[in-house]
């Protein structure tokens, strides 16, 4: 037997074997989450400065469980925001999805608005006032301007 045949043959029937054993003995055990997870980046305007600090905004309330529960928590917060005219229903239907872009748009933040999110729901409670009604105020101007790193548009 050729050896590079050989050697294909013992390495082939050894990770047959490991393959066989793993099954057998149920490894790797992949255990679930207990809680969710969130991968999300939030990128919110810089704080002016008369107004609250981040930890008088945001309230200390108890996170809903359950997904119908998170989610007439989001659709409140939005109807609060004037970015959400349906009832909170609990069901994150595409008016919801289309709210809650609106609102993460008008904040300035980049997060998945697929389905309900204990982010959204915080980030919808962590801010004040208007955000898509009429009274809502103009989002600020990109940092990079504010910071004269980037030099204004000619004004002719």
């Amino acid at each position: 037997m050729n050896s590079v045949i050989g050697h294909f043959v013992i390495l082939a029937t050894t990770g047959g074997a490991i393959c066989v054993m793993s099954y057998a003995v149920g490894w790797p055990r992949v255990i679930p989450p207990s809680e969710p997870t969130v991968s999300a980046i939030a990128v919110q305007r810089p704080i002016e400065a008369n107004s609250p600090t981040p930890s008088a905004r945001v309230q200390e309330v108890p996170v809903p469980r359950d997904i119908a529960s998170l989610t007439r928590e989001i659709q409140r917060e939005l109807k609060r925001l004037g970015c959400y005219d349906g009832e909170a229903s609990g069901r994150w239907n595409a008016q919801s999805r289309l709210a809650m872009k609106a609102f993460v748009d008008r904040v300035n933040a980049k997060l998945p608005v697929e389905r309900p999110d204990y982010v959204l729901l915080r980030l919808a409670q962590g801010h004040q006032g208007s955000a898509c009604g009429p009274t809502a105020s103009a989002p600020s101007p990109p940092a990079l301007l504010r910071e004269g790193r980037v030099p204004p548009a000619p004004r002719n």
